[in-house]
């Protein structure tokens, strides 16, 4: 009777609908999912929820999602695969209509549950090239040799980099050598775990060496921060003695001091088509895999100049 189907008299109509205001009753998603085989949920997982780069993903695509409404469950792997394997399994039981994927890097065997479970997925920002699957990605690759383009335009010849994604730090390499630039393995420092804290040592580092560099780019805009802190507790100015630059274009890059030069990933449309191939997947789980490689632009504030001669 609380799902208006089937006649019932209207005095026990009344008092049925009385009790259900009174005792603040709530329909379950999971028992209508039983019936409809749909309970308007989905999953969003991202890698680091605190990161400003994937929140921003996460609060975009919830946006999207309940503007079509659905509601979301918000997952945090922290780059722990085997944390993200915990998070599917719940995602699984609470029998969620689709799930919105950024990877640990390493997510084939979790994704490939989904799959063989039937639930529609999305890959957004890092790629799963193995899998034959819907994906939502920036092109990261030209992103970061156009960022190494601009720094060899100032003059920069012996470029740093700082970062813990190997796919990120080769682009950066690519790009180095892309330039005409000769890459020296003494200016790359590859950290364990991304963090504010380890990117001001390893910039203390770079800075230390009998060559340092001249700019340093950071694996993403979070690091950045840490490398502007660490050059400034060193002495430098930024940009007279040091160009550094990130990546993503998260909101904070446009508010430090000195603003930060960084490639601009469109968060919020990634999360956007992401949700809108979902929902077409979910509707039709026929339709032929979508792979789409949205564009990034190098995005120039005041963190960069004309490299000094040393």
């Amino acid at each position: 009777m609380v799902n208006q189907s089937g006649y019932v008299a209207p005095s026990v109509r009344e008092n049925v609908l009385k009790a259900v205001k009174e005792l603040g009753y709530q329909p379950s998603s999971i028992a209508r999912g039983l019936r409809t085989s749909s309970t308007r949920s989905v999953g969003v997982l991202v890698p680091q929820l605190a990161h400003p780069f994937f929140g921003a993903i996460a609060i975009a695509a919830e946006k999207h999602l309940f503007a079509h409404g659905y509601r979301i469950f918000l997952c945090s792997s922290e780059e722990d695969p085997h944390k993200e394997s915990a998070y599917i399994d719940m995602l699984l039981s609470q029998r969620v209509d689709g799930v919105i994927l950024v990877s640990t890097g390493t997510s084939e065997p979790n994704a490939k549950r989904l799959l063989d479970a039937k639930i529609p997925m999305v890959l957004v920002d890092r790629d799963l090239p193995q899998m034959d699957v819907d994906r939502v990605l920036a092109d990261n690759y030209k992103g970061a040799q156009d960022l190494v383009h601009y720094l060899a335009t100032l003059g920069h010849r012996r470029i740093g980099m700082i970062g813990a994604n190997v796919r990120r730090l080769s682009s950066f390499k690519d790009g180095i050598a892309k330039a005409g630039l000769e890459f020296d393995p003494k200016l790359e420092v590859v950290i364990e775990k991304p963090s504010f804290e380890m990117a001001v040592a390893a910039t203390r580092k770079l800075l230390k060496r009998a060559h340092p560099p001249t700019a340093i780019m950071a694996e993403n805009d979070l690091l950045a921060v840490g490398v502007l802190n660490g050059a400034l507790r060193t002495g430098l100015h930024i940009p007279d003695d040091l160009s550094v630059t990130g990546f993503d274009d998260v909101p904070l890059a446009a508010y430090i001091f000195p603003e930060l030069t960084t490639v601009s990933q469109p968060y919020d449309l990634m999360a956007e088509r992401a949700t809108q191939c979902l929902l077409s997947r979910i509707i039709d789980s026929r339709m032929t895999p979508v792979s789409e490689i949205l564009p990034t632009r190098v995005v120039v504030r005041h963190s960069t100049g004309p490299a000094q001669k040393r």
